[in-house]
């Protein structure tokens, strides 16, 4: 009897790792943490420069690490912005989209599969760490289809070259 638990304990164990590492979600980096204090002064181009986020989310993949901020501040205006670190290396900026400008369907719609294929290489679900990311995508995949040189996005950077 005691051998049949033991196996079915083990064997729970061995399947809860996995449904809890794709139940988790990102976090948000507490104010004054080191690790948002790091993302912000990536952000920043400017001393003076504030930010007021609506999401600001991380997702930690063993040595490296993945960030999506979304917010307003007082120069550039609304921004879109994600991240990455790999191992102790620094934040750096690897896709974005500003207010201002504006670039095709089909341009946006490149860029937001790229994003969508960089966060998925991650190991977490686009839409946890960028919410809204799968549907937007879509969004602009049909407006592509339907019209190629409408522009219907904002100033894209990074991403797919």
């Amino acid at each position: 009897m005691r051998g049949a638990r033991t196996l079915v304990l083990a064997t729970a164990l061995l399947f809860a790792a996995p449904l809890a590492a794709r139940d988790a979600l990102p976090h948000t980096p507490a104010v004054g943490s080191a690790e948002r204090t790091a993302i912000i002064e990536t952000l920043r181009t400017h001393p003076d420069l504030r930010f007021t986020f609506r999401h600001l989310l991380v997702w930690h993949d063993g040595d490296r690490a993945i960030a999506y901020a979304e917010g307003d501040n007082a120069v550039i205006g609304g921004f879109k912005t994600i991240l990455t670190r790999d191992s102790q290396a620094g934040w750096r900026a690897v896709w974005g989209e500003g207010d201002g400008g504006s670039d095709s369907c089909a341009a946006g719609a490149r860029h937001y599969r790229w994003a969508m294929t960089l966060i998925q290489s991650y190991d977490v679900p686009p839409d946890r760490l960028f919410p809204g990311i799968t549907r937007q995508t879509g969004k602009f995949e049909r407006m592509a289809k339907s019209e190629p040189e409408l522009q219907c996005v904002g100033d894209l950077e990074g991403g797919p070259a």
